[in-house]
């Protein structure tokens, strides 16, 4: 018997998922899935979505236009069957992450120190040593972020906000803002399994499974973590950085060494430090 076409609009986390279900008997059995990058705005291709006969999708508002959800529905088969995966995303972990910098990564907080003019060794001594007062409500954020996620997986087939707020001060779900370890990427793989009727997450897919982001992990400010009752977050812990590990610390250096020579591309800086010891 053929295989059916799915096609995975997503993100990296798509990337993510995608070898859990390839590595699913059940699932190869039935599908062979093309993924496309959503937030590239990647062209599907329209033959792809006239012959599709399972739709995994992350919802992307209107100002997507012609790859926008609203759009794309419309166009698929009547006997395609659609579902919306999580587009998961949480700043618990790292409270000073912004989007409003120029730089890779941005820290409001970091950020904040420098345009008050400290040198970049100034703004490092500061900023490790950071008093509670100086950090904010950090439970808060992480309030906030749980929320916004429960809010967006309200209507959603497959929710997992629940899991994230029970183990989030447990274990660390997330390598950065916008990328899922693997206890939530297990979680989605076998609610959506079990969605399809094929019986779920099979154990050894989750144990000969590589997942495909685990190469940078964002290191996690040890303050935070000791306010925040985060055990993986402490002072000596090296984190995977492409081909070496560092400390907070040392990746802090690093984001300094960058902002001090106007250079906004912090992956490509951290991409070409020499190799180091694995974390």
């Amino acid at each position: 018997m053929p295989q059916a076409l799915c096609l995975l609009h997503a993100n990296c986390q798509g990337e993510a998922l995608l070898p859990l279900l390839q590595n699913t008997p059940a699932f190869a059995r039935r599908f062979t899935v093309r993924h496309y990058v959503n937030y590239t705005r990647e062209h599907i291709d329209s033959q792809d979505l006239s012959q599709c006969a399972l739709f995994l999708y992350q919802r992307l508002a209107p100002k997507w236009g012609d790859i926008s959800t609203e759009q794309i529905l419309p166009r698929l088969p009547k006997s395609c069957q659609a579902i919306e995966i999580p587009n998961l995303f949480f700043k618990g972990y790292w409270p000073f992450w912004t989007s409003k910098t120029s730089i890779n990564f941005g820290d409001s907080l970091l950020e904040s120190l420098l345009e008050r003019g400290l040198s970049p060794e100034e703004a490092l001594h500061v900023y490790l040593r950071a008093t509670p007062g100086m950090m904010g409500d950090l439970s808060a954020v992480a309030e906030e972020s749980l929320r916004r996620e429960e809010e967006k997986q309200a209507q959603s087939p497959i929710v997992c906000a629940p899991l994230l707020r029970e183990l989030w001060q447990k274990e660390q779900l997330f390598i950065t803002v916008n990328h899922p370890g693997r206890t939530l990427m297990f979680h989605m793989a076998d609610s959506l399994l079990r969605l399809l009727g094929l019986g779920g997450l099979p154990q050894a897919v989750r144990r000969a499974y590589a997942h495909p982001l685990e190469d940078f992990w964002l290191p996690i400010h040890p303050e935070a973590g000791t306010l925040l009752g985060l055990p993986f977050a402490s002072p000596a812990r090296r984190y995977p950085v492409y081909q070496t590990s560092l400390t907070h610390a040392q990746y802090t250096s690093c984001y300094l060494a960058c902002k001090s020579h106007d250079t906004p591309d912090l992956i490509t800086f951290l991409k070409n430090l020499p190799p180091g010891p694995t974390a």
